[in-house]
């Protein structure tokens, strides 16, 4: 029977899962599409524009969607079996949710493992090559000024446009302190451009402070060292930039730039290693979702189970705002709510086993 009962209830599950990310995903690209198609045909991209951009937004949206399948995936999976009374089946012959729960462990860590591929790898990569592409498609010498401040390894650095590989940036000022924490060198170029391994600034006039009068040294050229890397460039235009957990240990580290909070970075380490319990809370919320009534109809557990899935989103985006800004710590920011709807759906579990 255990062969059998497990592969069977993996695949009903795991086929309503599959199904909703993918009716998910498609939704978010359709309503993101009506909203860029006209942006993008507007820059002469074409149909194929369309299709790039498409593709390049699938990982991210994918990742949105993945807890929300796994909710209602699970959900409407538990129900259909409950209503076709193939749960009322297994439990007479002995198996109950928990044993339903330890056949489906395989579907949970399948899909955190899916959500790591995607958050660790494929979002940062299709995020900054989707913007090094839309920037492309703008001469830079033609965009906008938008001034940016960046602190680097080696003094704080503003420039006002990049190119859309981050490799070149125009009019760039770096500004360095002394030990006493004083500005004491203003550095001005009026290029900068990446050489694989550091800067070569071309138009650099140097303006020294301290003493009596402010000193202003040629235009020249140098080299100009540093950890600000072109894909620190490349990521300074997004809202909520997804990082790997190695590219925001680095930044913790002091290798990498960093254009926010340490509380940030922190924050986000740590939501990198409880992120992929999502999928395993939602399908434990889920699971009640199996006990039907005959008379009731299950209505009222179906609503319980998408109340403290919605729940467990709303709380878990709540802490992890406080966590970013610094208000609360990192690892209870990441570790709170996962912790408390995970008890929450044991203990519906052993409450619905024993009814």
């Amino acid at each position: 029977m255990k062969r059998v009962l497990g592969p069977y209830l993996r695949r009903r599950v795991s086929g309503q899962i599959i199904g909703l990310l993918a009716a998910l995903t498609g939704l978010m690209q359709l309503l993101e599409l009506l909203d860029v198609t006209t942006d993008v045909l507007k820059r002469d991209l074409g149909v194929t524009g369309v299709l790039h951009y498409a593709v390049l937004r699938l990982p991210g949206e994918m990742v949105v969607a993945l807890p929300l399948a796994a909710l209602l995936g699970g959900m409407s999976a538990f129900y259909a079996m409950a209503r076709s009374r193939e749960i009322t089946a297994l439990r007479s012959a002995g198996v109950g949710l928990w044993r339903i729960l330890l056949h489906l462990a395989p579907v949970p860590v399948a899909l955190a493992l899916l959500q790591l591929g995607l958050t660790q790898a494929l979002v940062p990569l299709a995020e900054q090559n989707l913007k090094s592409w839309w920037d492309s498609t703008i001469p830079l010498e033609e965009r906008a000024v938008d001034p940016r401040w960046v602190r680097t390894s080696n003094g704080v650095l503003l420039f006002e446009r990049n190119s859309a590989d981050g490799e070149t940036l125009l009019t760039v000022s770096i500004y360095q302190r002394d030990a006493a924490g004083l500005l004491n060198l203003r550095t001005h170029a009026r290029r900068a451009e990446w050489t694989g391994e550091d800067w070569y600034l071309r138009g650099v006039k140097d303006l020294t402070l301290g003493g009596d009068k402010p000193a202003m040294g040629p235009e020249k050229t140098r080299h100009w060292s540093s950890n600000l890397k072109p894909a620190d460039i490349v990521q300074l235009d997004a809202a909520e930039p997804h990082l790997s957990g190695m590219v925001v240990a680095d930044v913790i580290l002091g290798e990498r730039v960093s254009t926010r909070p340490r509380s940030y970075y922190e924050a986000m380490l740590a939501r990198s290693f409880t992120a992929p319990l999502a999928a395993f809370i939602m399908l434990l919320l889920a699971l009640p979702s199996a006990i039907v009534s005959e008379r009731r109809g299950g209505g009222g557990r179906l609503l319980v189970a998408l109340g403290l899935g919605l729940g467990f989103l709303l709380v878990d985006g709540i802490l992890s705002s406080f966590g970013t800004s610094g208000r609360i710590g990192a690892w209870w920011a990441a570790a709170t709510a996962p912790a408390l709807f995970a008890a929450i759906g044991f203990w519906q579990l052993g409450t619905c086993d024993r009814t």
